[in-house]
């Protein structure tokens, strides 16, 4: 690395005749060369002792004169040597560098032209716009389906459980996950198009079919009233980008006919657990917290918090709305945590309190 004083005298040389001019890049070093008058003086110009290491300045460039610019700086009039492409009036970025014993200013690279600016992908553009527009962060993405999960009730318990997992996996929110999976083998193409943008595309695709290109289209539509129609893979989109930014989401709708379930599903991660080892062990300090709601022939309002940890152990925390269904879920206790676990379930805890309206 040259010493400052080298490559100020390296730049104070004339510039050829047939030099190609160059764009600046990054920061260039700029040696101010002080008038015959104070040349020679040991101390560096007052008016420049007040600057600090680093601070940034506005210089306008006054004029040239074979080679050499006079440019103002802070009030002071001072020459420098510049790029060849420099002009009169322009304004330069200076940022300054110490008394070496001269003042010494770096010259910031101009803005980029907007010609030269980088060119976003119309996907980029789409993804941009969507986070634009993103709620937020107290709103969740929400999966809404289109109808009941199942066709009638069951008590069996196996069937709900599928019912619910079909409906989580295949709510679109991880498509593009399920697509990598399929390329190596690891998923069905039936379960693919079982997922929303699938079976929008092919509604889509069926809707064009129908109607002939020359087929006028509707009065009165959204477009028509001067509105862009909400299109419904964006919507998916940005409930995927919702998720990606903040790893819950609501599932609500009908499990069968007449039984709403509301299910709040969110990633939970150990902040206690060692940032060292985060990466390498992620899935070790990562749990998964559900909050279900719903209403029961018997137990009436009913909020149900599931807590899943790194070790696969659940806590389980009722909710009743009613002081008669407190009492029938703790009579009741011992049987459900033998139930659970016979089903495999690993129990850490299962509690069960009134909601007090608080």
């Amino acid at each position: 690395m040259f010493p400052v004083q080298f490559m100020a005298r390296m730049m104070d040389g004339p510039l050829p005749r047939d030099a190609t001019p160059r764009p600046v890049a990054g920061l260039v070093p700029v040696q101010a060369v002080l008038n015959p008058t104070e040349r020679d003086q040991a101390s560096p110009r007052p008016a420049f002792e007040r600057l600090a290491l680093g601070q940034m300045l506005t210089g306008l460039v006054k004029s040239l004169n074979k080679g050499i610019a006079q440019v103002e700086i802070d009030g002071q009039t001072v020459a420098m040597r510049l790029p060849p492409d420099t002009a009169p009036g322009d304004t330069l970025r200076l940022r300054f560098a110490g008394h070496m014993p001269q003042p010494v200013f770096l010259l910031a690279a101009p803005q980029t032209a907007a010609h030269d600016a980088p060119q976003l992908s119309q996907t980029a553009r789409l993804l941009s716009e969507l986070m634009q527009h993103l709620p937020g962060r107290q709103a969740l993405a929400t999966v809404t389906p289109n109808g009941p999960l199942l066709d009638q009730p069951t008590t069996n318990p196996a069937v709900v459980a599928l019912a619910l997992r079909t409906a989580l996996v295949r709510s679109g929110l991880f498509y593009e996950s399920h697509l990598a999976n399929w390329a190596v083998g690891q998923d069905s193409l039936d379960g693919l198009l079982q997922e929303p943008q699938n079976r929008l595309v092919a509604a889509e695709t069926a809707r064009t079919t129908a109607s002939p290109a020359h087929t006028l289209a509707l009065p009165a539509t959204a477009e028509t009233a001067g509105e862009k129609p909400l299109n419904p893979l964006h919507a998916l989109l940005t409930q995927q980008l919702q998720v990606l930014e903040s790893p819950q989401f609501v599932w609500r709708g009908d499990v069968w006919p007449g039984q709403t379930l509301t299910w709040q599903l969110r990633q939970d991660i150990d902040h206690e657990h060692d940032h060292a080892h985060a990466d390498a062990a992620h899935d070790a300090g990562t749990g998964w917290e559900s909050d279900l709601k719903l209403s029961l022939p018997q137990l009436g309002n009913l909020t149900v918090h599931i807590k899943l940890d790194a070790h696969q152990a659940f806590s389980i925390r009722m909710v009743p709305e009613r002081p008669a269904a407190e009492t029938l879920l703790q009579q009741n206790r011992e049987a459900l945590a033998t139930r659970l676990a016979e089903a495999g379930c690993t129990l850490h805890s299962l509690t069960v309190q009134h909601d007090d309206g608080a």
